[in-house]
């Protein structure tokens, strides 16, 4: 057995706390969704169909973080608190080919959740919705060819910078997209989506260091942890505000 040490055992509780986090936050945002939903049955007042979009898509968002991430942090914990895990480099390949296609989603969802919390169906960013669709297709085209290596260590520096321009693409316009729903935002007060804005981008800066150049330094790794915190509090604002 290998030795160890603080770090890892650190990470591996990091992981689990997040983990436990998102399935917190998917049962108290199913909770309110169908509580909106019911009243949405016997009300016309729009904000409360605001409310049943921000907390359906929610969930939506949380599942596909808790469930993407699962595939690799899991291997993670269990390599962090024993210092062994067998086929390693499979695991954790794989996870990270689907925690890649469905972060990918969340993107999608996130701006969808967006424009319909504050738009009627003719003013939705058709056009940023659309773009962010299709950049999504030729993301999980890329992510899913073999020259990818996912179970190698080896850097391979082209197919990470390939994979992650139609992602960075998504991300600029999803505060473009977010943008132009604080400017016509009347359920929610432009303040909460500013915050999401600033929590996507920050996530973004913290990922792609590590998506670029991870396997080249893993040091570089750490960057993911505060990354996680992004998506911790963007879904806590999500559930909370």
């Amino acid at each position: 057995m290998n030795k160890i040490n603080g770090k890892k055992i650190g990470e591996g509780i990091f992981c689990i706390i997040y983990l436990i986090i998102m399935v917190v936050l998917i049962c108290i945002m199913k909770e309110r969704h169908d509580m909106y939903l019911d009243l949405s049955k016997r009300e016309t007042f729009s904000p409360v169909f605001a409310h049943v979009y921000r907390f359906g898509f929610g969930v939506l968002m949380a599942g596909l973080l808790v469930g993407g991430d699962a595939f690799h942090l899991i291997p993670r914990v269990i390599d962090d608190f024993t210092g062994k895990l067998p086929k390693k480099e499979m695991l954790l390949g794989i996870g990270s080919l689907i925690s890649s296609i469905t972060m990918t989603l969340f993107y999608n969802v996130l701006i969808r959740m967006g424009d319909s919390m504050e738009y009627s169906p003719s003013e939705y960013n058709r056009s940023i919705e659309l773009w962010i669709l299709i950049l999504t297709f030729i993301r999980i085209f890329i992510l899913l060819l073999p020259w990818n290596r996912w179970f190698s260590s080896e850097p391979n520096r082209f197919w990470a910078l390939l994979r992650n321009i139609p992602f960075a693409i998504i991300g600029m316009l999803t505060l473009i997209g977010f943008a132009n729903v604080s400017r016509h935002a009347r359920y929610y007060p432009p303040q909460f989506y500013t915050i999401i804005m600033i929590l996507v981008f920050f996530s973004f800066i913290f990922y792609m260091p590590v998506a670029l150049y991870g396997k080249e330094k893993p040091k570089l790794g750490m960057l993911m942890m505060p990354k996680t915190v992004c998506y911790i509090i963007m879904m806590s604002v999500i559930c909370f505000y």
